[in-house]
């Protein structure tokens, strides 16, 4: 078993700095340095930075991780939204495609052809 202790303490420092500060962008760039440090998703990182600040009532970089980490998962939340609607989108047009292959109706070809522009629009929209 291997133990390796990471000095994360600059970037701590910085970030607290930034913190008192309300500078949101120069503390994402401090969060980032401690996760190229320890090889940690941002999160993680966030989580247990958070967890240390609350516990020693270190308020200013209590609530700029809170507020860090609320937006990292606000955006992750957006970008599975994004991938619910592509996915449903995609399996939208395999329906309709295996549909028209099975259809010798030109108009049940042509609404569902629309019915996959539609589709189609929905996934760039989204993009």
């Amino acid at each position: 078993m291997f133990t390796v202790s990471i000095d994360i303490t600059e970037a701590m420092k910085g970030f607290s700095k930034f913190a008192e500060q309300d500078d949101i962008t120069h503390a994402m760039d401090e969060i980032m340095i401690i996760c190229k440090l320890t090889s940690m998703p941002p999160r993680d990182v966030l989580k247990r930075i958070k967890a240390y600040f609350k516990r020693n009532n270190i308020d200013d970089s209590y609530k700029m991780s809170s507020q860090i980490l609320d937006q990292l998962e606000q955006e992750h939340d957006r970008y599975l939204r994004k991938s619910e609607v592509i996915e449903n989108a995609v399996e939208d047009i395999k329906i309709g495609l295996d549909e028209i292959s099975k259809s010798g109706n030109p108009a049940w070809i042509r609404n569902f052809i629309k019915a996959i522009k539609l589709d189609l629009k929905e996934i760039e929209d989204v993009l």
